[in-house]
């Protein structure tokens, strides 16, 4: 695969799996505001806008405020942030990019602080990181290409990016990647997605640098 100066991440499903604790996260917020779901369905959710999950469940818009404080309650719950587990790889494939010298960061729609939460209980120094591009940064979420085009724009890429990768676990990362005119790559560790012109598909994360 080609070599890229700058390595960006999804987050949730793709460095760290976190489907059991946003499970919870799902269910007891939608509880707050009297609405039950499927856990079966989260796994869609997660990939997917809050706002799209939000509206596809036709919950009540004079209700999106209580929603919201509820999600950030639930993902800094200690229970439930300790049923996240860590993918085999991350670990040696990110400490193999920063001993190499070769910048990487975060590009996701959850939260900085409840980020880096996740990576303090793996012991995954928070500096190796060049960026964090949060729900809180940027307002626009994936398929939209502008949490990438704020990473771009920090990190001085706007003119060179096809030096720019993103990797991430869902269809609407890719997306987010096309729009934004940088090369994608799905993590696909189950052969769920079909193969695509739109995006180089692999199933271990080392396979970035074969």
């Amino acid at each position: 695969m080609k070599k890229y100066d700058l390595y960006l991440f999804d987050f949730d499903g793709t460095l760290v799996d976190s489907l059991k604790s946003l499970i919870d996260v799902f269910v007891l917020s939608f509880r707050a505001i009297d609405i039950e779901i499927d856990e079966k369905n989260v796994l869609q959710y997660t990939r997917q806008s809050l706002e799209d999950t939000y509206v596809s469940l036709n919950a009540p818009w004079e209700r999106a405020g209580e929603f919201e404080k509820a999600i950030r309650h639930y993902l800094d719950d200690h229970d439930v942030l300790m049923k996240t587990e860590i993918y085999p790889e991350t670990f040696d494939l990110l400490k193999k990019l920063h001993d190499n010298n070769i910048k990487f960061g975060i590009v996701t729609s959850n939260n900085e602080m409840h980020v880096k939460d996740v990576l303090n209980l793996f012991n995954i120094p928070l500096d190796w990181f060049t960026i964090y591009v949060d729900s809180d940064k940027v307002r626009d979420t994936k398929p939209s290409p502008a949490p990438l085009l704020y990473a771009l724009e920090e990190l001085g890429y706007m003119d060179k990016k096809e030096q720019v990768v993103y990797i991430g676990d869902g269809l609407n990362d890719m997306v987010s990647a096309n729009r934004a005119g940088i090369d994608a790559v799905l993590i696909d560790r189950i052969n769920h997605f079909e193969e695509s012109k739109d995006y180089i598909k692999i199933s271990n994360l080392f396979d970035i640098l074969k």
